[in-house]
């Protein structure tokens, strides 16, 4: 599966129609129920949300020449994950 482009979600109907869309998606692929869906949905959201907000981090410890240490290591990271929709300005 090709990585997609990262968007932001910027509003909370956005965000509700991403969750939508990989809710669909996780349907389609035989999940029994929205049950089922809830904690695999989280924990990527999750992961989505902590990359973007360390790699902001990282950036602003560099600019200030200051070590910044992740929360998370390879391969738990978004990142490590989805390769290009985890970067921010790159597609």
């Amino acid at each position: 599966m090709a990585a997609t482009p990262s968007r932001r979600l910027a509003t909370p109907s956005s965000v509700n129609a991403a969750i939508k869309q990989i809710a669909d998606v996780m349907r389609r692929a035989n999940y029994a129920g929205a049950l089922q869906c809830v904690p695999e949905l989280s924990w990527i959201l999750f992961l989505r949300i902590l990359d973007e907000r360390e790699e902001i981090e990282a950036e602003e410890a560099a600019a200030l020449g200051i070590r910044f240490a992740a929360s998370l290591e390879a391969p738990f990271r978004w990142r490590d994950w989805q390769p290009q929709a985890g970067r921010r300005g790159r597609s």
